[in-house]
């Protein structure tokens, strides 16, 4: 019987040492597509988490970008929450990218990387269910913010995985999540409505005031009314 305690101990070990409980393991890959705003260029991006690399104890995996020779950045997860750090940055510059631990009324607030502090809190409203391409039923959840696009519970968001605090009008750019792969393709974008229950993304979409503001050099920006009153440029 001891044996038996042991040899599970081990088990258990050996899943969280060599990420086998992680929700981006060694040899995860997705792509993404950055279209700006004004300009009919795409830029195509493919991220993979090639190896895992310990730092004072903990073991953080390591994502690169394209043929790029140098990381893109860390992640690291404690259970349900999946931690980011750019590291050409400093290394303390780590935040919250998700919560992975859902349920409907709860206050979701993570960090807004690289914005020198800025939280992203939004209270989710609903949960839903969407099947994806490898037969298994994820939770989904549509923020007001996100004008379409969505958080895949286990997998990230629909409009970029690292800039899914990013509203997609804001900032002159706009990111899409076009495939994830873990050991069997997760998600396509092409084919995200398989399974698709009680969601219609349309309707979630809230109806905005828009308004044109002249500027400084004598032209006009776009500029849409937030939930509190206050407004900003759609680009």
């Amino acid at each position: 019987m001891k044996r038996i305690l042991i040899l599970l101990q081990l088990f258990f070990i050996s899943i969280i040492v060599f990420g086998e409980s992680k929700y981006f393991p060694v040899g995860t890959t997705w792509t993404e597509v950055t279209s700006k705003y004004g300009s009919f260029g795409r830029d195509t991006s493919t991220y993979v988490v090639k190896e895992e690399m310990p730092i004072d104890g903990v073991i953080y995996n390591v994502v690169y970008r394209n043929d790029e020779p140098e990381p893109y950045c860390l992640l690291r997860e404690e259970g349900s929450l999946v931690y980011m750090t750019n590291i050409v940055a400093p290394f303390e510059d780590e935040g919250l990218l998700y919560d992975f631990d859902w349920w409907e009324g709860k206050e979701y607030v993570t960090d807004v990387i690289y914005s020198g502090g800025e939280k992203f809190c939004e209270v989710i409203e609903k949960i839903d269910e969407m099947v994806l391409e490898d037969g298994q039923t994820y939770q989904i959840w549509a923020p007001e913010d996100f004008f379409g696009d969505f958080i895949i519970c286990g997998v990230g968001a629909t409009n970029g995985i690292f800039r899914y605090s990013e509203p997609a009008v804001t900032g002159g750019a706009q990111t899409s999540l076009l495939e994830f792969t873990r050991d069997v393709l997760v998600y396509n974008k092409e084919n995200n409505t398989n399974g698709l229950k009680d969601v219609n993304m349309v309707t979630r979409q809230k109806t905005r005031s828009i308004r044109l503001k002249r500027n400084t050099i004598g032209g006009y920006d776009l500029q849409m009314q937030n939930a509190d009153g206050t407004w900003q440029m759609v680009w």
